[in-house]
C-alpha cells in the first residue's frame, strides 16, 4: 500500500470548490466511477465557511487515498478566485497530465480518463487533449454544441492535430474547450505560468489558447464525456453570475487582449483580436441604445481598431457625428 501511495499517478485531477458540498459530491462520484484508476484528485476548498468545510471533509469519496482535500485560506474568507485555486492545484499536482472538473459539473463517460491516458501514451508529441460535453440549463433543456463545434462536425473519430500546421482546425472551429473536457501536460501548464490570476472570468479561455499556442500536437476526441450545468443567473453562487453583462463584456475584451500579447502564433493572436472586436461592438451598441453616445462612439472606435470593416467604419463615423452634435447642444 505504501508503495502505491508513493508512486506518482499518471493523471492529476484538480477540482475547485467553495460552499457547495452537495454538488461536489456528485462531481467526485463521477470521478470515482472512472474505469481508469491511475489518478489523484486534488480538491481545493477556497474559503468555504466552517459548516460547509466540515460537510466537504465528510464526503465518502475523500476516504479514498487518491482523493486529497486542501484548504485554501481561512474558513469564511472572501474567495481567492478560480485562477488562484487552479494554480494551487497545479503546484500540488504530481501527475504528468493535468485535467480539471468544476465542482458543479460531472463526467458522464466512465471511459474518459482511460481514453485520454491512452491517447497521451500513444502519441508522445501530444501536449493537450480535447473531448466534448453537453450543457444543461436549469430547466433541464440541453443546449446545442458550444465548444469547438466546427471540430465536432469535421472530425468524427479521434484525431491528432499537428501544430502549427493544423492550427486552423482549432482557430476556425468556433469557441474553445471548456476545462471539464481539456487535459494538458503539467510541464506545459507550468511553462505558460498556469492560469492568469488577474481575472476570475474567462480564465479558462485564456488558459486554453495560451496552452494551444505552446502545444506541439493536440488530440481531439469526439466522445461526449461531461455534463456542464449552466449557472442560474438568478443566483450568485458562481463567479460568472456575480458580474453584470457589461462587466462580462469588459473582462472578455481584457482576456482577449491578454491572449493576443501572450501567444507566439499569429493565428491565435488574430482570432482573439477579432473576438475582442466583436465584444467591443456589443458594448458600442449597448451604450448607443442607452443614449450614451460618447461612450458608444469610443467603443466603436476600439472595435474598428480590433477588426476593421467598411460597414463598421461608417457606423463609427455616424456615432461620432451624433456624439459631437449632442456635445454641441449641451454647450448651447
Amino acid at each position: 500500500m505504501s508503495e502505491t501511495m508513493n508512486k506518482s499517478p499518471a493523471i492529476s485531477i484538480i477540482v475547485p470548490t467553495r460552499n457547495r458540498p452537495h454538488l461536489l459530491q456528485a462531481a467526485l462520484a463521477s470521478i470515482a466511477a472512472q474505469r481508469c484508476d491511475d489518478y489523484e484528485v486534488i480538491v481545493i476548498d477556497d474559503g468555504s465557511d466552517e459548516t460547509q468545510r466540515s460537510a466537504c471533509a465528510a464526503l465518502p469519496e475523500l476516504a479514498d487515498a487518491r482523493f486529497r482535500l486542501h484548504l485554501l485560506g481561512l474558513s469564511g474568507q472572501h474567495g481567492s478566485g478560480p485562477s488562484v485555486i487552479r494554480n494551487a492545484g497545479l503546484d500540488l499536482a504530481r501527475g504528468e497530465i493535468v485535467v480539471f472538473l468544476d465542482d458543479d459539473d460531472c463526467w458522464t463517460d466512465p471511459e474518459h480518463l482511460a481514453r485520454l491516458l491512452a491517447a497521451f501514451a500513444a502519441h508522445p508529441d501530444v501536449d493537450a487533449y480535447i473531448a466534448r460535453q453537453q450543457a444543461v440549463r436549469t430547466d433541464g433543456s440541453i443546449t446545442p454544441e458550444a465548444w469547438l463545434p466546427g471540430l465536432a462536425t469535421r472530425l468524427q473519430t479521434q484525431t491528432v492535430l499537428a501544430l502549427p500546421a493544423e492550427l486552423a482546425a482549432l482557430t476556425e472551429a468556433g469557441g474553445f474547450a471548456h476545462l471539464n473536457i481539456f487535459a494538458v501536460r503539467r510541464s506545459l501548464a507550468l511553462a505558460i505560468g498556469g492560469f492568469w490570476e488577474r481575472t476570475s472570468y474567462e480564465e479558462d479561455r485564456d488558459f486554453f489558447w495560451r496552452s494551444i499556442d505552446r502545444a506541439a500536437a493536440v488530440v481531439f476526441d469526439p466522445h461526449v464525456v461531461a455534463r456542464h450545468n449552466i449557472p442560474d443567473r438568478a443566483k450568485q453562487d458562481n463567479v460568472t453570475t456575480r458580474y453584470s453583462q457589461t462587466e462580462r463584456w469588459l473582462i472578455s475584451v481584457l482576456v482577449s487582449q491578454h491572449i493576443s500579447v501572450s501567444v507566439r502564433r499569429p493565428a491565435i493572436a488574430r482570432l482573439n483580436r477579432g473576438y475582442a472586436g466583436d465584444i467591443l461592438r456589443h458594448l458600442s451598441r449597448h451604450h448607443a441604445a442607452e443614449q450614451r453616445l460618447p461612450t458608444a462612439a469610443y467603443f466603436a472606435r476600439q472595435a474598428l481598431a480590433a477588426r476593421y470593416s467598411s460597414k463598421w467604419l461608417a457606423y463609427t463615423l455616424y456615432l461620432s457625428l451624433l456624439a459631437c452634435m449632442r456635445k454641441t447642444e449641451h454647450i448651447k
